[in-house]
């Protein structure tokens, strides 16, 4: 699960870029949301206020004498926001309305219902905005507390407090406002030049509750599970397809992926498995022509030998044995080159550590300078007599050009760099690739009396190669070249 959540894989990729474009357009949906129930509630609320504003204004005209004046508040509380506070005053309220927004539909709905109840009046007035002076007091702090007088008469006789919930404190009139609140004012010009004002407040997000973002974070986590889910599965072909292609890469013998997922993830792996299939049956066949050439080889040199045995002069006999030997030696390298290239011994789980001291061991036991200094184990998956034999090698090589062989281990968290050091004079820069070509001796540059075929250090490479890994020789600031390679460790 880790692995699949990780930004450098394909699933992690997919997974994060579905996410972000989920999480933008639920944001642009829920702010939709918002918006739209935010002009439904203030619709709702602003159709509220305009009929019992035309109501009280009725009320207030045929019973002149019953209830007037500033703080004169009819009817209950309005849905949701602060009671229609009505008054009757000598200037219109929204003169003192701060960041005023008209709504003329609004006032021509006042209009008509003010008309439906024989209301005479000179203009209609409806706006909306944030502070609301109160009269008498221009300066100070928007929604300052008014006089006592004041605050008994903005009380209907037995109204009660509304009681405390919802997402906002309730409105007070009295003092400040919270945050987000709007204050809507209704003024209906009279013709003998009073004004009747309509006050009242609301939050404009107070319809909004968690459970819209609880459903939205709800749909998010479950999408976010089921894309994991089917991530999994699409992707999950081309990891198998990637450790087919790496195992096949260091020699493994190669295993039939099963075809599924998407179409063209199916046609890779059909291509693949052909591919693998043809290079099974090619290595399988020069495995069987190199068999069979040795076997075919071993018998007239075996023939050629035992003529030379009775060659005369002695001199020419021991000069045809010589060559002989040589012939066969070189037969068997080659043969021995071939089948380490081709990986023919199985993968096994190898305790690195402990294939270094017995090598180690194994020279010290017959006088070589050879030292490695033993550590804690290191579990490899490798083919421990061909990696055995690629070690022999690097160590021969530096023990015929060098002094001593140092040979050391560095493991990091998820691969071993083993090193083999040598005191010798090195290599010339130019040749180090060189070098590992097949039958490529340098006499010139290390030591003119020593013999071979030129195959050691090239079967070293075929063999480290065929764990997936690479040969690197270079030449060392302190003198000595160092022949150093990578094996992944398991865990």
């Amino acid at each position: 699960m880790t692995d699949l959540l990780r930004l450098r894989t394909l699933p992690g990729q997919l997974i994060t870029l579905f996410v972000i474009v989920l999480l933008v357009s639920q944001v642009v949906n829920v702010l939709l949301i918002v918006g739209e129930r935010r002009l439904q509630a203030r619709s709702t609320l602003y159709v509220s206020a305009i009929e019992k504003m035309a109501e009280g204004t009725a009320q207030v005209l045929e019973f002149p004498g019953r209830r007037s004046g500033p703080g004169f508040a009819p009817g209950p509380r309005n849905n949701r926001g602060t009671p229609l506070r009505i008054e009757v005053a000598s200037s219109s309220a929204i003169d003192r309305l701060s960041a005023i927004e008209c709504l003329s539909s609004y006032e021509e709905q006042l209009s008509n219902l003010l008309q439906s109840r024989n209301v005479n009046f000179e203009s209609v007035r409806v706006c909306r905005g944030d502070r609301l002076q109160r009269p008498g007091r221009q300066s100070g702090p928007a929604g300052a507390r008014p006089p006592r007088e004041d605050m008994r008469r903005d009380r209907e006789p037995g109204m009660r407090p509304p009681p405390p919930g919802g997402h906002h404190p309730p409105p007070d009139p009295r003092g400040p406002p919270g945050p987000g609140f709007e204050n809507m004012i209704m003024s209906v010009h009279l013709s003998d030049g009073r004004w009747i004002n309509g006050i009242t407040g609301h939050y404009p997000l107070e319809n909004m509750t968690p459970r819209v973002f609880l459903a939205t974070g709800g749909m998010i986590l479950v999408t976010v599970l089921v894309v994991v889910f089917f991530a999994r599965r699409i992707t999950r072909p081309l990891t198998n397809l990637a450790e087919a292609a790496d195992q096949l890469g260091r020699g493994g013998h190669g295993i039939s992926l099963k075809e599924e997922g998407p179409t063209d993830l199916r046609s890779a792996i059909a291509a693949f498995n052909a591919m693998q299939e043809r290079l099974t049956r090619m290595i399988e066949t020069q495995r069987t022509m190199l068999r069979s050439v040795g076997h075919d080889l071993r018998t007239p040199l075996t023939s050629l030998r035992i003529r030379a045995e009775i060659m005369e002069p002695e001199t020419e006999r021991v000069k045809v044995i010589a060559t002989l030997d040589e012939m066969k030696t070189m037969m068997e390298e080659i043969l021995t080159w071939a089948e380490d290239a081709s990986g023919m011994e199985e993968l096994h789980r190898v305790d690195l550590n402990a294939l270094l001291t017995s090598l180690s061991d194994d020279y010290q036991d017959v006088g070589a300078s050879v030292t490695y200094e033993e550590g804690v184990p290191i579990i490899v998956l490798c083919r421990r007599g061909s990696l055995r034999r690629a070690l022999r090698n690097l160590i021969d090589n530096g023990l015929k050009y060098g002094s001593e062989v140092k040979i050391s281990a560095v493991p990091d968290a998820e691969s071993v760099r083993v090193c083999i050091d040598d005191k010798g004079p090195g290599i010339p820069t130019e040749d180090l690739r060189d070098v590992l070509k097949p039958f490529v001796r340098l006499e010139i540059s290390r030591n003119k009396d020593t013999g071979g075929s030129g195959l050691g250090l090239s079967i070293a490479q075929s063999i480290i190669q065929a764990h997936g890994a690479e040969l690197d020789l270079h030449n060392k600031k302190s003198g000595g070249l160092r022949a150093s390679f990578k094996l992944a460790r398991e865990t």
